[in-house]
């Protein structure tokens, strides 16, 4: 058997479990498409159900028996009656989105059958009542948000049955009081959101059932006050209290004496003058005292607290806020750090010279959010342009260079033209769309750009892997079989129609890929995450370690072919070795640079998606670096071409030199002058 013969057994060997793979993940997205709703999406793993804008006035039948999550959200409904899913062959959602969708009356029953229900969306609707008993058969149920609506009341026993919420939010409604006992029965009650209401006065009990409440948001509530001369609220357990933007004006230790756990206080944009320094001790754990905008009284008592907060690093603003005084006049409006300058006498505050050199200085959070938002917002940006602008500079180059010149229109270059060209859409994909969509609040282009998006991008990394493949093959020929020029013209035949063919079957390989894609809010793979899973097992197959076993077996055969032609005559090596060795240069050097930058991200986003959300913070960094390697291949390419063939080389040098020679004076303008 010939060794052409021998390489297309084993690339049928190949191929067939890949095409099978390839088949399998197909028919899954076609059978859910074909089960899908109309005007709806369906991921190929029947998970998920959008029917998101889709301007229904009911629900819509459901025909998929595994539906996980059910986006309703930006339609017409109105109202939920009786058994509304149930009716719908709907059973097994463990999230339902309602946001939107102008409901202004829930029947008792309509979540009747949602067994499996976790999480519950009903935000800016038009609901202004709830009956009790609308939630008792949801007792799986952590997450329940009902802000944005108009509740004016909540009636006792309206969360009963939901044993197991975690998290209920209730802001932007228009309570104005609570009944000591409505919380009754949510023992497992984590985040409760009770911001932006009317509420004036709270009752110290009515939270008292909320056994593991840790986060309470009350800001927002303009008319709200707090007791000082009693206890505001009985939560022991609570760490994080946020009651800013109230009509708070005075705070003492007998406010929040039974708040002993806190370790966040957010007291921003009230009335307070000063702060009671015994609120330290009655909480040991507090690391944020957050005070912006408050008219503070830069007095002896403020003198007490300001010291505290030095000597125990606890945080007074966010975000770089400047805590100012108000009061007295000499340093009105100056940070309130010039009380470092202050001494208290005989209950009066005094400052040294030199107070109003006094400069704000910030305790040092080691905050990794705003690092990374930091680094995402100015430094990121940076990169993506320098490799944007140096890979298509580089590519650019590539194809004038080989375009313009009929001596650069040989068989290898032919495969760096198209690599040239596949490196210039995944630069534009993985460069300026990229981040446009991962920084973006929501994708503007639409359900069938988005899927493009996805499409050219993937297709264009098998693109430039498969090149650098078949150039590997290419080269194995032209050392075993070397190629006469009366076979020229049916090599440049065979090379179009190879060239063609990699496009083809990268852009087969590229529709997995194409049908995870899908809008919500931002053009992601989010909602296909089960079926993302298989596909990055797909691409790492088909896109790396194919291409990579193909390059790296040509090069032991033509390593092998080498060795054991010791018969060939010194002359025609002389005259022919120069060419070879010339083009196996760049072959090796795109090799070399194909491991270095795919092999990682392959290697990792398959890791990634197969571990969900279980993996280290050094494992993301670890990506985003293999991410800019991938990038940086389309931007060395040229490079490993300029370095490897001395032709190449010396059109891009009088091509260069063009572009900054000055015109010679012609005989016509010297006789003008």
């Amino acid at each position: 058997m010939s060794s052409r013969s021998r390489i297309i057994s084993v690339a049928l060997l190949l191929l067939i479990p890949v095409l099978t793979f390839w088949m399998w993940l197909l028919t899954l997205a076609i059978h859910s498409s074909w089960l899908c709703p109309h005007g709806c999406w369906c991921d190929p793993e029947q998970a998920v159900l959008d029917c998101s804008h889709a301007a229904l006035k009911q629900l819509p039948h459901v025909y998929h028996s595994r539906i996980h999550k059910f986006n309703l959200g930006h339609n017409n409904l109105n109202e939920l009656g009786k058994e509304a899913f149930v009716s719908r062959n709907i059973f097994q959602i463990e999230y339902l989105n309602l946001n939107y969708c102008n409901i202004s009356y829930i029947d008792t029953d309509a979540f009747k059958g949602l067994t499996s229900l976790r999480r519950l969306t009903l935000q800016h609707n038009l609901l202004r009542e709830l009956n009790v008993g609308t939630f008792k058969d949801l007792t799986h149920m952590k997450s329940l948000q009902l802000e944005n609506n108009k509740i004016q009341n909540l009636e006792i026993g309206i969360f009963e049955g939901l044993v197991s919420l975690e998290l209920l939010d209730l802001e932007h409604n228009l309570l104005n009081s609570l009944r000591s006992d409505v919380f009754i029965g949510l023992n497992n009650l984590n985040m409760l959101w009770l911001a932006h209401n009317r509420l004036s006065t709270l009752h110290p009990d009515v939270f008292t059932h909320l056994i593991k409440l840790s986060y309470l948001y009350l800001d927002g509530n303009e008319e709200l006050q707090i007791p000082s001369n009693s206890s505001f609220l009985n939560i022991q357990r609570v760490k994080d209290l946020y009651i800013s933007d109230c009509n708070i004006s005075r705070v003492t230790h007998k406010s929040l004496e039974n708040a002993t756990r806190l370790k966040i206080l957010d007291l921003r944009n009230n009335h307070l003058k000063t702060i009671d320094e015994n609120i330290f001790r009655v909480m040991p754990s507090l690391t944020d005292l957050l005070l912006y905008g408050n008219p503070l009284e830069c007095d002896c008592g403020l003198l007490d607290v300001w010291r505290w907060c030095q000597n125990h690093n606890i945080k007074v603003v966010k975000n770089k806020e400047i805590l100012r005084c108000e009061s007295p006049e000499q340093v009105s409006g100056m940070w309130w750090g010039v009380l470092g300058k202050a001494q208290c006498r005989n209950g009066s505050v005094t400052f040294e010279e030199g107070y109003k050199a006094v400069i704000p200085t910030f305790v040092n959070t080691d905050d990794y959010y705003a690092r990374y938002d930091n680094f995402v917002a100015y430094v990121q940006p940076v990169i993506y342009i320098l490799l944007f602008i140096f890979g298509t500079v580089g590519n650019v180059a590539v194809l004038v260079v080989i375009i313009c010149n009929s001596e650069m229109h040989t068989v290898p270059n032919i495969y760096i033209l198209n690599l040239a060209v596949s490196d210039l859409i995944l630069l534009t994909m993985n460069t300026i769309l990229s981040y446009i969509n991962a920084e973006s609040e929501s994708w503007q282009l639409g359900e069938v750009c988005c899927k493009m998006f996805g499409f050219f991008r993937h297709s264009s990394i098998g693109v430039s892997a498969y090149l650098i493949s078949v150039m590997s093959i290419q080269r194995y020929q032209v050392i075993s079989k070397p190629l006469h020029s009366r076979h020229q013209s049916m090599t440049r035949i065979v090379t179009i129609s190879t060239i063609l063919g990699v496009w083809a079957i990268c852009s087969l390989f590229a529709i997995p890929y194409t049908l995870a894609m899908h809008v919500d809010d931002v053009c992601s793979v989010y909602d296909s995450w089960k079926y993302f899973q298989k596909v990055v097992v797909f691409g790492l197959v088909v896109f790396c370690i194919l291409p990579l076993g193909v390059t790296a077996c040509m090069y032991c055969l033509a390593a092998r072919h080498l060795m054991r032609s010791t018969n060939i005559e010194s002359g025609e090596i002389h005259n022919k070795g120069n060419s070879r060795r010339s083009t196996a240069r760049i072959v090796l050097g795109f090799t070399v640079v194909f491991v270095i930058s795919f092999l990682p991200y392959h290697i990792l986003l398959t890791y990634i998606f197969r571990a969900e959300f279980d993996y280290p913070d050094e494992i993301y960094y670890m990506f985003t670096v293999s991410m800019y390697l991938l990038i940086f291949n389309s931007c060395f390419n040229p490079v490993a071409l300029c370095c490897s063939s001395t032709c190449y080389r010396r059109y891009f040098k009088n091509y260069l030199l063009k572009c900054f020679r000055r015109k010679s004076p012609t005989a016509a303008d010297v006789a003008k002058k």
